[in-house]
């Protein structure tokens, strides 16, 4: 197999871990805002987090056998646990979980023997950051 750069990570989608080499990796995630005024006559208006919502985008490099499982999720009509952990080439070695609706997800091979492929999709919790123990 050729040197291909990127992070050494695992992906677990809906159970299954998943070992891939990732190029890019991009959470974003936003929560709405809610008034919540005093009731009270003092004409006092607060504002409170309310829902998370978000995207998780990865793309990378990936051997045949963990893009079975990758088509597997894909499969799925419904939104799946994930958790994705960086294990080499990050100062930041932590992982990150939620549940995510996967809404897109392309697969192309070259002779290489390599695939390289890009897994979106949308979160429909918080996702949850977890440092690694120091």
């Amino acid at each position: 197999m050729a040197f291909i750069q990127g992070f050494l990570a695992e992906l677990t989608l809906d159970g299954n871990v998943i070992t891939l080499v990732t190029a890019d990796v991009s959470f974003s995630e936003a929560k709405t805002s809610l008034d919540k005024s005093v009731m009270d006559s003092s004409g006092v208006s607060k504002t409170i987090p309310g829902m998370t919502s978000g995207a998780l985008s990865i793309t990378g490099h990936i051997d045949q056998a963990n893009l079975n499982l990758l088509e597997v999720s894909w499969a799925k009509d419904v939104a799946v646990n994930f958790l994705l952990v960086i294990n080499e080439g990050l100062t930041t070695d932590g992982q990150w979980a939620g549940i995510v609706a996967l809404d897109s997800f392309t697969r192309e091979t070259s002779a290489d023997g390599n695939w390289a492929f890009s897994l979106s999709g949308v979160t429909s919790t918080a996702t949850i950051f977890t440092p690694s123990a120091p």
